[in-house]
C-alpha cells in the first residue's frame, strides 16, 4: 500500500538501483509517446546546498512565487474539507495541538528540509510546451516512479509546497532555465521508527467515486 514517507535514514540508494527506477518509470504511457517529463535527481553538496537555501527562505518568510496552480481557486468544498481533515489528523497524530505554534511552524519546514532525505527527483516539463494533457502524462510518469520505489522497500513523499521558490531550483540546478519544476520527490530508505512514517491517511469509500454503467436506459 502506498504512503507517504516524511523521514529517511542516511542511506544513500545506489547509482543502479536509481538508473533502473528511473528506466521503469519512462516506460509510463504518455499520448503519441511524447514523453514530455524531464526527471533532475539532486544529492550531495548540492542537495545540502539547496536545503539550506530552502530553509533559510522559510525562516526568513521569503514570498512565494509559485509558476503554475495546482488546485481550483476557490477549492471546491468537498476538496477543502478533505484537506483540512488531512491537516488536523496528521498534526494529532503526531501530537502537535492546535495552539503550539513553534511546534506547528517546524512541522512546516520539515517540507523545506526535504524531510531529511538524502535524495530528491523534481519532475519537469520545457516551458511552452505543455497543454493540460502533458499533465497527465507526467502524472503516469510520477505513479510508475512511485510504483517502482515501492516494488523496493523505498519511500518517497510528492511535494508541490516546494514549488514556491523556483529561483532557488534554478540557482542550483544547471541549465534549468527553460524547465517548468512540478514538484519534488524526496525518497529513500524509511526511517521505522519515527511516528510520522505510520501515518495513513483516509481514502473516500469506493461508492463515493466508482460506479458500473451496463444497462441500457
Amino acid at each position: 500500500m502506498r504512503k507517504s514517507v516524511r523521514s529517511f535514514t542516511g542511506e544513500m540508494v545506489p547509482a543502479n538501483v536509481v538508473q533502473d527506477l528511473v528506466l521503469a518509470a519512462g516506460r509510463a504511457a504518455s499520448s503519441k509517446n511524447t514523453q514530455p517529463w524531464k526527471l533532475v535527481l539532486v544529492q550531495g553538496q548540492v542537495l545540502e546546498n539547496l536545503r539550506t537555501d530552502y530553509i533559510t527562505a522559510f525562516d526568513e518568510g521569503k514570498k512565494t512565487s509559485f509558476e503554475y496552480i495546482y488546485s481550483p481557486d476557490p477549492m471546491p468544498e468537498a476538496y477543502q474539507k478533505r484537506a483540512v481533515e488531512l491537516g488536523k489528523a496528521f498534526l494529532i497524530h503526531k501530537g502537535i495541538g492546535r495552539e503550539d505554534k513553534e511546534k506547528r511552524k517546524e512541522h512546516d519546514k520539515e517540507n523545506f528540509k526535504f524531510f531529511g532525505a538524502k535524495q530528491v527527483f523534481f519532475l519537469a516539463i520545457n516551458k511552452g510546451e505543455y497543454g493540460q494533457g502533458t499533465f497527465l502524462d507526467c502524472g503516469l510518469f510520477l505513479q510508475t516512479l512511485i510504483t517502482e520505489l515501492n516494488s523496493k522497500e523505498l519511500g518517497c513523499c510528492v511535494q508541490y509546497s516546494v514549488m514556491a521558490y523556483p529561483d532557488l531550483l534554478r540557482k542550483h540546478i544547471p541549465n534549468s532555465e527553460n524547465l517548468l519544476f512540478l514538484l519534488a520527490l524526496p525518497f529513500g530508505y524509511p526511517k521505522t521508527d519515527n511516528i510520522a512514517n505510520t501515518f495513513i491517511s483516509t481514502r473516500e469509500p469506493l461508492e463515493n467515486f466508482f460506479r458500473v454503467v451496463e444497462n441500457v436506459i
